[in-house]
């Protein structure tokens, strides 16, 4: 086949799978087969799309370190999701519509998540995958987790877009079907705990795959509970969109871990195309270092999965300057684990800037109870120090955070200023603390010391970051 042949041929496929339903191909597509009753790509598609669609992709990673996904979803030069595109940019997306709020800015349809999500369902349907089973069963928990966030921000903040009549809807349903009163910082616990999470679980796998994108509760709510297989297959799909959405193990869920590790030692086949299996490849000593670590701290924290889903909800919400409804969102999630010390200090940064003396007492209850990560504990508390006028205080947390990263260039989410304000950014650690340690010198008359000589050597060495600055007049916040 000449390459003329070939381009026309991938012109006439992507043609039908960017206009594709997602819940059922097109009849009138000449390169449809069907099978088990519905109709999906045949073979010589997939394998056309695998060989020549793909012109360019690099190989499946057989590094276990080398797989990033958020590198992966910048790496797409379309605008738009389609079959050219890497199998984790796809669930990337398919994930970002799940949590995200389905209304548009005069509370209509949001039409660009609507096209995201079909272009995207679409092109994983090429590969074999079924766009049903990706958004009833692979995402399911984030959809809960959205519509309840949702509700916790529209109670708790008038920041919320709202559409009354959707919102009303939704707070009727928690009404009905919660064990008890559904109020603001309850939503979450009843999407994800008893009866109401029944009912949602069964809307989720009997709701036109439609409403489940456009978040629209039924006229009457279905009561007969999921299948038998519900959960195994449920499980099955969230260790797919884990798999290629989250980058680090720590991330995962305690259910994805285990598929993967039976995954690895071979005692389980998933049933799934090569080509998506052969995507990413982990090495088991590190899935079971995980699993061992995680059966340690079972119990006192929040499944990381459905921590992921809510920090992200929290840092889309930051992003647009929403810090009062990122605080009361968590202030939410704090209530399923009320000892899990990560959640704690995620809620004190959304309102560190606002409340800064609140943010640091739980900033050092934290820091006492050997949190995780305290390096971003202590950058955190150096800020807050530093907004309460207390520069001794903020130059010693600086000094110890310092000394906590070891000289790494370790990334983490913290806050700076710029013209416009307080913003989170992802940003050097060791060179956002010199930064601060600068600023604060200069505060205090002291525009020689070492924090300053130190930004200053890091600016000759070529190693500058954020031209922002960590800290000024006035409060901001943070990002979980």
């Amino acid at each position: 086949m000449s390459h003329a042949d070939t381009d026309l041929k991938i012109v006439s496929i992507v043609r039908y799978v960017d206009a594709c339903d997602p819940a059922d191909r097109h009849r009138d597509c000449p390169h449809s087969v069907q099978r088990d009753g519905v109709f999906t790509c045949h073979e010589e598609c997939r394998d056309l799309l695998t060989s020549l669609l793909r012109r360019g992709r690099t190989p499946a990673m057989s590094n276990p370190h080398a797989f990033d996904a958020r590198q992966i979803r910048l790496s797409e030069t379309e605008p738009t999701p389609n079959v050219l595109w890497h199998t984790s940019s796809l669930l990337q997306v398919v994930v970002k519509v799940a949590r995200t709020n389905p209304l548009g800015e005069h509370d209509g349809i949001n039409l660009r998540r609507y096209v995201d999500a079909t272009s995207a369902l679409g092109a994983l349907g090429c590969r074999g995958l079924d766009p049903e089973g990706l958004i009833r069963r692979g995402v399911a928990e984030t959809v809960k987790l959205a519509i309840a966030g949702w509700l916790e921000i529209s109670e708790l903040t008038d920041e919320s877009r709202r559409d009354t009549a959707l919102l009303d809807r939704w707070r009727t349903f928690f009404a009905e079907s919660a064990e008890k009163p559904a109020s603001p910082g309850d939503y979450i616990e009843a999407a994800l705990f008893g009866r109401c999470a029944e009912r949602l679980n069964a809307w989720l796998q009997t709701a036109p795959v439609e409403d489940l994108l456009r978040w629209r509760p039924p006229e009457e709510w279905p009561e007969s509970p999921p299948s038998a297989s519900a959960g195994s297959e449920t499980e099955l799909w969230t260790w797919l969109v884990e798999r290629y959405t989250e980058t680090y193990l720590s991330e995962w869920s305690l259910d994805s871990l285990k598929r993967e590790y039976t995954f690895l030692k071979g005692t389980w086949r998933p049933g799934l195309p090569t080509e998506i299996l052969d995507g990413r490849i982990l090495a088991i000593e590190e899935v079971a270092t995980e699993l061992a670590e995680r059966a340690v701290a079972e119990g006192d924290s929040i499944d990381p999965a459905t921590m992921t889903s809510l920090i992200n909800q929290a840092a889309a919400l930051l992003e647009t300057g929403q810090r009062k409804a990122a605080a009361a969102l968590m202030d939410g999630a704090r209530r399923l684990k009320p000892s899990d010390l990560v959640l704690q200090q995620n809620h004190a940064f959304c309102f560190l800037p606002d409340h800064p003396g609140r943010a640091r007492a739980v900033f050092k209850e934290v820091l006492a109870k050997e949190t995780p990560r305290p390096q971003v504990t202590l950058c955190n508390l150096a800020l807050a120090e530093f907004l309460l006028g207390d520069a001794p205080a903020a130059l010693q947390a600086c000094d110890q955070a310092f000394r906590a990263v070891a000289q790494k260039r370790t990334l983490a989410y913290l806050w700076v200023r710029n013209a416009d304000g307080w913003e989170i950014e992802q940003t050097s650690m060791p060179r956002w603390i010199t930064r601060l340690g600068a600023e604060i010198e200069a505060s205090q008359g002291a525009p020689h010391g070492p924090w300053t000589a130190r930004l200053a050597e890091s600016d000759i060495t070529g190693q500058g970051g954020s031209s922002a600055s960590p800290s000024s007049e006035g409060t901001g916040e943070g990002d979980p």
